[in-house]
């Protein structure tokens, strides 16, 4: 997009003084003239320069818009300064103004009175004062705008779901029933998450897998949606409607739509790897786990002896399909999408403590039958548990969640293992309704006891692991099950980075700056957070956030729609660029490119956010930002330094 450059101050002062310029001051209700005295600043003869001057009580009202629409028109006003609120609160309300009077939006400067001013406080001459000095910028400011057409381009109604857990997956499915297409981005080689390596769901106890498994083979076979596993984003530009993701893609090294995970290339693979759950070792070529979906083989290139320089091919000599890919090579994709909802999931976090002591996330996956011990719980030295403590630490950070897991852990138990002797320390107080819950198990045998554990007291006795409970005494278990704060997912920080997003302390995605009427938002419109990237969440508020971002997208975004460009992309002077490239190698996100290796540089006006990068770093000063040329800033700073104009208080 290539605009008129300004020239420099000198050399505009004597046109910009000849604009038609008005000055409106607005009395913000109550909220302006207690200090300020508009009256006295509001009085022609205060402003030489401006050819029209006056007052209003509201002028964001629908009269006060109409009267100063009609002020602007039949006096042939050109250029506007408006003195009232803050630009983030009714600048665009003024823009509206001047495009209802055959103005162009740009030819506006709003003075913020109220918050820099009025609400300041102080001695009404002083903040009168203050109150001048800022209109005088203003004006001397706005004289040197000029008009910037109105600029759109159409946006893409694609989405892209970053994370293929319950909540990914449930935007994906929300999303793809309605027509859109939906590039689900799995960092793993099975999509699921953590919902689909558990045996039941918390409280109606469901199979997970029968669960999530229709789900998930409708989300695999959906002509609307493409899933990509073994992919992460690597490249993000644009803006809502219009974003340009480049998608690194890993190899599989297998062929999904020929394999049928039948287990041959695993039981001819040489090579093994440590089962992450505590199992027996893993090939380093199968399905990723039982019950994955897609139900196909991967290999594990950091196991594979390929990767120690050996020429090994046991694999693909062993698979009856023909599926195995040795060579496969990492690939790059370009994507574009009018949104992104990052819906990346946690992991669970890890406790220390003697033999006998385990997280509850570990006692979950022993308790499955496709676990580390097919099912069977086992407490220290691999024995049967004859009793058993779930517990909370005083300083628990995941709330309900940790309360539902150790509530359905403590109803599998009590059916797994009649006889045991089973025992809850603290926690029940954070999920609502637990206490009715507690009150069941405590009838089927069930001990609730008072007070959390304290983690650093744990240690190995003749009976197992004893543990001090903050309610004092102590308590002694076979085995000892304690909620470990979940933790982001990996990758996680590095794509908040990636998209410019904050993180909390455990590198969730902060929500901080989103609105409440509108959950899973997040501070960058076109960008949504899902489900467990934004905080530990159980798989049925996972899903729940997932369909809301869904919501928020097709509310948003919508086939045929065109998204304003705003106009503050950057602007190259030809003439002056030298095609050093400096301003391309700053520019965050990609907008600026050479038209020939000397240049001269091009932005890329759908890309560009307007951050200004380009204009501090060009070493020619041949970039320049609309609406803020040096001209522009200049002039506005020069006034506000200057003495008061003659005839004020």
């Amino acid at each position: 997009m290539s605009k008129a450059r300004q020239p420099g101050p000198s050399a505009a002062t004597s046109e910009a003084e000849q604009r038609p310029t008005g000055i409106y001051l607005c009395r913000c209700g109550p909220n302006l003239g207690a200090l300020v005295r508009l009256g006295s600043l509001g009085e022609p003869a205060a402003w030489p320069g401006a050819r029209d001057v006056a007052v209003h009580d509201v002028l964001c009202s629908p009269e006060g818009r109409a009267w100063l629409a009609a002020r602007i028109h039949d006096r042939g006003i050109e250029r506007v300064v408006v003195g009232a609120c803050s630009p983030r609160e009714h600048e665009a309300t003024f823009r509206a103004v001047l495009a209802a009077a055959g103005r162009s939006p740009e030819h506006l400067q709003l003075v913020n009175l109220r918050e820099q001013v009025e609400w300041v406080g102080g001695a009404p001459g002083a903040a009168t004062e203050r109150a001048r000095r800022l209109v005088a910028a203003g004006l001397a400011r706005v004289r040197l705008h000029w008009p910037i057409p109105p600029c759109d381009v159409a946006a893409s109604p694609d989405v892209i779901v970053v994370g293929g857990g319950a909540a990914g997956v449930a935007a994906a499915r929300a999303l793809a029933r309605r027509d859109r297409r939906v590039v689900l981005v799995e960092r793993s080689f099975a999509i699921g998450g953590l919902a689909n390596r558990l045996d039941e769901i918390f409280p109606a106890g469901e199979c997970a897998s029968c669960f999530m498994e229709p789900v998930l083979d409708e989300v695999l076979h959906s002509e609307r949606i493409e899933v990509l596993t073994g992919a992460e984003l690597r490249r993000v530009r644009g803006a809502h409607g219009r974003f340009e993701v480049e998608l690194a893609v890993r190899s599989r090294g297998v062929d999904p739509a020929a394999c049928l995970g039948c287990g041959a290339c695993s039981a001819a693979c040489p090579a093994s790897r440590p089962d992450p759950d505590g199992g027996p070792a893993r090939k380093a070529i199968g399905v990723p786990y039982p019950g994955a979906l897609p139900h196909a083989s991967a290999i594990d290139a950091a196991a594979c002896l390929r990767a120690a320089g050996e020429a090994c091919d046991a694999c693909a000599r062993a698979c009856p399909f023909g599926a195995v890919r040795l060579d496969e090579p990492a690939r790059t994709r370009e994507v574009s999408a009018g949104a992104i909802v990052i819906a990346t999931g946690m992991r669970p976090g890890a406790v220390d403590g003697p033999d006998g002591v385990v997280s509850t996330y570990a006692l979950e996956r022993m308790l499955h039958p496709d676990g580390p011990t097919g099912g069977e719980v086992r407490g220290a030295h691999g024995r049967l548990p004859r009793s058993v403590l779930l517990a909370t630490t005083a300083a628990e950070e995941d709330g309900a969640l940790a309360v539902e897991e150790i509530l359905k852990l403590a109803a599998r138990l009590r059916a797994k293992l009649p006889g045991a002797r089973l025992a809850i320390a603290g926690g029940l107080e954070r999920l609502p309704g637990a206490g009715r819950r507690g009150v069941a198990l405590a009838a089927a045998g069930v001990e609730l006891l008072a007070g959390a554990l304290d983690p650093g007291s744990l240690e190995a006795c003749a009976e197992g692991v004893r543990a001090r409970l903050s309610g004092g005494g102590t308590r002694t278990a076979d085995l000892v099950a304690i909620h470990a704060p979940a933790l982001a997912s990996d990758g996680a920080a590095a794509l908040a980075k990636l998209l410019r997003l904050e993180v909390d302390e455990r590198g969730f995605v902060a929500e901080r700056g989103a609105s409440p009427f509108e959950p899973t938002a997040t501070r960058l419109a076109g960008i949504y957070v899902a489900g467990a990237a934004a905080g530990p969440r159980s798989i049925r508020e996972a899903i729940r956030d997932g369909a809301a971002a869904a919501g928020l997208v097709l509310s948003s975004l919508a086939p045929g729609d065109r998204i304003p460009l705003e106009p503050f992309a950057a602007d190259i002077d030809a003439a002056r660029c030298s095609g050093c490239a400096v301003c391309a190698s700053t520019c965050p996100f990609g907008a600026i490119s050479l038209e020939a290796p000397t240049g001269p540089a091009v932005v890329a006006a759908v890309l560009c956010r307007g951050c200004g990068t380009c204009v501090a770093a060009c070493p020619a000063g041949a970039a320049s930002a609309p609406q803020f040329t040096g001209a522009q800033i200049a002039a506005e700073i020069s006034a506000l330094l200057r003495a008061a104009p003659a005839g004020g208080e």
